[in-house]
Parts: structure tokens; sequence; C-alpha cells
């Protein structure tokens, strides 16, 4: 829980999220995420779990980074940036109006 949402890099990374959303608040464990989703994106549960694995992964990857190859993170914001990434990367992996609507949401 800590990694993905407590720790300061998470968290800003979270709000930041939120920002998009229209809130001030963020999820401070995985429950609350998906409460947070229900809230925030009450018509996109096809998104909740793919906004997920982007957001964790991209805060794994600057984790490993800073610890393994001593990458500082720069600003919270480089991990905001490479979800985003991920997300339009995995839009190739829905079709349709789903593909286009994570496209616009990473965008």
């Amino acid at each position: 829980q800590h990694l993905f949402f407590t720790c300061p890099v998470a968290r800003i990374v979270w709000r930041s999220i939120g920002v998009v959303l229209g809130t001030d608040t963020c999820p401070s464990n995985y429950w609350q995420y998906f409460v947070w989703c229900h809230k925030y994106l009450p018509r996109k549960q096809t998104f909740y779990t793919v906004g997920l694995a982007a957001t964790c992964w991209a805060i794994w990857l600057a984790r490993n980074r800073a610890t393994f190859e001593k990458k500082q993170i720069k600003t919270p914001f480089e991990i905001v940036f490479s979800l985003c990434f991920f997300l339009l990367y995995w839009t190739g992996l829905h079709q349709g109006e789903d593909a286009k609507e994570l496209r616009t949401g990473a965008e």
C-alpha cells in the first residue's frame, strides 16, 4: 500500500489524477481506489483496472530506477507522463468507443 498509495511521491501522482477528475481527494489503498473511481468515473468501470495498472506500473518503474539505477525522480509528473504513455499504448488492446475514450483520457 505504501509504495503505490501513501508515499509522498505516490500521493502527488494520485492528487494530480484527482485534479483531472475534478476532486482534491485521492485514494490511500486499493479499496479506496475503486470507490474513488466509482464516484468520479461512474460509467467507466472498464477502465478502473487499466488505470490502476498504468499508475502502479509507472510508480513501480520510477522507484526501481531510483533504487537500482540511482536515477532520482526529478518530479512526480514524470510518473504521470509515464502512466499516460502506458494508457495510450494500451489503447491498442481495446476496440471502438473504449479505445477512443481511453485515448482521450490519456491525452
